[in-house]
């Protein structure tokens, strides 16, 4: 029985070293800008002021995406859901969304959840 408390105690660090927390930030963020790259369908396109704001079922990613269009450089800011909602720009760079229903949207799921960019 000792042996296989070792055993598990061992397993449960491990998982913990292999596994933080911090993890499903980091592909929450990477998967939010695949979709804006989809949506944009420029696979260039750059990213700025990206922040994961909520938890792992019921979050958002909120950011800047940066694209060139001809000789411009476009900004504007977007919103992907966790859960599958969006992904959502600002109107000019694809979004069917109302600036005014957009603006709405981003204060209170990217301001108002903790949105630091």
């Amino acid at each position: 029985m000792r042996k296989a408390s070792k055993l598990l105690l061992l397993g449960v660090l491990l998982s913990a070293c292999t596994g933080s927390s911090g993890d499903w930030r980091a592909e929450a963020i990477a998967s939010a800008e695949a979709k804006m790259r989809g949506l944009i369908n420029d696979p260039a396109v750059t990213f700025a002021h990206v922040d994961l704001t909520g938890d792992s079922a019921t979050g958002q990613t909120c950011g800047v995406i940066i694209a060139k269009i001809g000789i411009y450089t476009k900004e504007a800011r977007f919103i992907v859901y966790i859960d599958g909602a969006g992904p959502y720009v600002e109107p000019g760079l694809g979004s069917s969304m109302s600036q005014a229903d957009f603006d709405w949207a981003w204060k209170n799921d990217c301001v108002n959840e903790g949105y630091k960019g």
